[in-house]
């Protein structure tokens, strides 16, 4: 399973100083494999990508839904809205047939029990060495 944030991370809005993940990379994992892949951080990743975010977690995971997030404002944030650790908390207990997890953020989630945390600037360098066993599309495709 992978977790993505998508500023800093992904090349739709890159670090300044440091290497992204292709949005094709996203895509492929979430649509050419049998992975599931989330958006954990900005929720525009999720129409980019076309890959379920935290309403969608919401929904699977609260007895009432999406009503657990509350109502939203006019800049469409919710009232509720769960930290990033346990949304990665919340993905492993609704996946807990995953045989690896792996979140790619600009924070350090390392810490989160279960995950696997990369820097796009270091998770772009292992998928290419063959560190991690996904086979994603060139960068030119």
């Amino acid at each position: 399973m992978f977790a993505f944030d998508r500023d800093w991370t992904v090349d739709v809005n890159p670090h300044p100083q440091h290497e992204a993940v292709p949005l094709a990379w996203v895509r492929h994992l979430a649509h050419d494999t049998d992975h599931e892949v989330w958006a954990i951080g900005n929720q525009d990743l999720k129409e980019e990508a076309d890959i379920p975010g935290i309403e969608a977690l919401a929904e699977r995971y609260y007895e009432e839904g999406i009503g657990r997030l509350g109502e939203q404002n006019e800049f469409g944030r919710y009232e509720y809205w769960p930290e990033r650790p346990d949304r990665l908390r919340i993905l492993a207990e609704e996946f807990p047939d995953a045989t690896e997890c792996i979140v790619v953020d600009d924070i350090d989630l390392s810490d989160v029990e279960g995950w696997s945390h990369y820097y796009a600037w270091d998770f772009v360098p292992a998928v290419e060495r063959g560190d991690l066993p996904i086979d994603p599309p060139s960068r030119e495709e």
